[in-house]
């Protein structure tokens, strides 16, 4: 999955978008085990669960909105100082 955009929190947005409709048709990631996916004798190590994926995604964007929300407040606090 690749996400485009000309600012990188529009792109995370759209990711998150993204993976929240595919959930929504697929079912949550959480429930999905490796050995349900992959078969139990799979032994390939260099694979990360989709859960992994999406919620660190989640993480940096709610990071990202959270540091932009303060900066607007200090702008605004300057601007009616």
């Amino acid at each position: 999955m690749m996400t485009i955009s000309e600012e990188r929190i529009e792109c995370l947005k759209l990711m998150t978008e993204t993976l929240k409709f595919i959930e929504e048709m697929t079912g949550s990631t959480s429930f999905a085990t490796k050995d349900a996916l992959n078969g139990p004798n799979d032994t390939r190590s260099d694979e990360i669960d989709a859960s992994d994926v999406v919620s660190s995604i989640r993480m940096v964007y709610k990071a990202i909105c959270k540091k932009e929300e303060k900066e607007r407040a200090q702008r605004n606090i300057r601007i009616n100082s």
